[in-house]
């Protein structure tokens, strides 16, 4: 069937194929840890040998969420506070800085200004996402991330998305957003020009 699908249709049926070996319409949940790897070859033809690392039910909502998300891909983790470490993980390195709304989920508050902050030499400037000139007087010359959150957690201030991606793309910076208390139902980050989205669900 050709698409694009709403997203109703997508919550139901994206990332959704039939099984190949049974006929089942949804996705089976597999539970396995580890798949057997007969050779290489065979092995990469699947692309499947621990569960920690690629599962055919992971695979599954993956592609699910990014299909919510308008996205061209997804990473899955088993809490939110992993999937932004990673992120902070995978765009700074010491050195580095990132600003980050005043106003963002506790974990988020506590990995920036203690862990990256105090291990890593990454340093944050926390200020108020409701005020674009705020937010472009905290660019440094070292900022790599423009960190968003919207609504934030917890007292659900907005952040206009789609200002924030535009500032940070204007000094060619990253702006990834936080958007949990949102979901894909309500706001779609990435249509508003984020490079990133995190969503704890």
């Amino acid at each position: 069937v050709e698409g694009p699908f709403g997203s109703e249709t997508v919550m139901v049926h994206g990332g959704v194929v039939p099984d190949p070996e049974t006929g089942a319409i949804l996705t089976p949940v597999m539970q396995s840890t580890t798949f057997v790897q007969p050779s290489v070859d065979g092995y990469l033809s699947k692309g499947f040998s621990y569960s920690r690392t690629k599962n055919p039910t992971v695979e599954s909502l993956a592609e699910k969420v990014a299909a919510l998300e308008g996205g061209e891909g997804a990473l899955m983790f088993s809490t939110g506070m992993a999937a932004t470490c990673s992120l902070f993980t995978a765009t700074l390195k010491s050195g580095d800085h990132c600003v980050i709304t005043e106003c963002s989920y506790g974990g988020t508050n506590r990995a920036a200004g203690v862990l990256y902050k105090e291990k890593y030499n990454i340093d944050f400037t926390f200020c108020d996402f409701t005020d674009l000139d705020v937010i472009e007087k905290a660019i440094q010359p070292n900022t790599k991330l423009i960190f968003s959150e919207s609504p934030a957690n917890p007292v659900l201030t907005l952040t206009d998305v789609e200002a924030v991606s535009k500032l940070a793309k204007k000094h060619n910076r990253l702006p990834p957003c936080d958007s949990t208390f949102a979901t894909p139902v309500i706001m779609n980050p990435l249509q508003l020009g984020a490079d990133f989205v995190c969503v704890s669900s």
